[in-house]
C-alpha cells in the first residue's frame, strides 16, 4: 500500500489521464485500524472474528477519515479492465486483504461494471456486515457505490474514490 501523500508526490510528475490509468478506475483509501484492532490483527490465529465497537456515525467517520487524509493508505488493487470483480476479505487470494479480525476470509465483492455504470459492492453473507456510508447491506446484499462513499467491511473503513476525484483531491491539498 502506499500513502496519500507518496501517491501526491508521484501524481505531481504524471497528467490526469496517465494518473488515472496508473491507479486504475477508483481507489479505496483505507482509515487506520484502532490500536485495539491493530493488536488483535496481530494474533489473527483467532477462529472467530470480533468486532471492536458499534459503527460510529457517517458524520464522524467522514471527519476521522478527512482530517488525516494524507497519512491515510491507498489500497492497491488488481488492474480492472471493463467488467471485473474483486474480492475482499482476510484470505491471501483475495484482491483486497484486509488484515483485522472484524473482516471474514471471503467478506464481500465489488463488482466493476465499467465507467459507465461504476461500482457495486456485494456482502458475501459476512459475519459482521458490509456498510455503504455507515448503513449496513443486507447479508448477501449488493449496493451500487458512489464517488466518496464510505465501504466499511466489519471494522475496516475505505472511502471510495473515482480516480479523477482523487487525483483532484491530492492535487488541491497542500504539500
Amino acid at each position: 500500500m502506499l500513502t496519500v501523500q507518496e501517491l501526491r508526490a508521484l501524481s505531481r510528475r504524471l497528467t490526469e489521464p496517465f494518473f488515472c490509468k496508473q491507479v486504475g478506475p477508483f481507489v479505496l483509501v483505507q482509515r487506520p485500524p484502532s490500536p485495539v484492532m491493530a493488536q488483535l490483527a496481530l494474533k489473527m490465529g483467532a477462529a472467530r472474528t470480533t468486532m471492536a465497537r458499534d459503527i460510529p456515525s457517517l458524520e464522524r467517520q467522514q471527519v476521522a477519515l478527512w482530517l488525516h487524509f494524507d497519512a491515510l493508505n491507498v489500497a492497491t488493487l488488481p488492474p480492472v479492465g471493463g467488467q471485473d470483480v474483486l474480492t475482499v476479505g482476510r484470505q491471501p487470494d483475495c484482491d483486497l486483504v484486509v488484515n483485522e479480525p472484524s473482516v471474514s476470509k471471503r467478506h464481500a465483492e465489488l463488482h466493476w461494471h465499467g465507467p459507465s455504470v461504476g461500482c457495486t459492492v456485494v456482502d458475501l453473507k459476512s459475519s459482521n456486515g458490509t456498510f455503504i456510508n455507515a448503513k449496513e447491506l443486507p447479508s448477501g446484499g449488493e449496493l451500487h457505490v458512489r464517488d466518496g462513499d464510505l465501504l466499511g467491511f466489519g471494522d475496516a473503513t475505505f472511502a471510495y474514490l473515482l480516480a479523477p476525484s482523487f487525483y483532484a483531491k491530492i492535487q488541491r491539498m497542500t504539500p
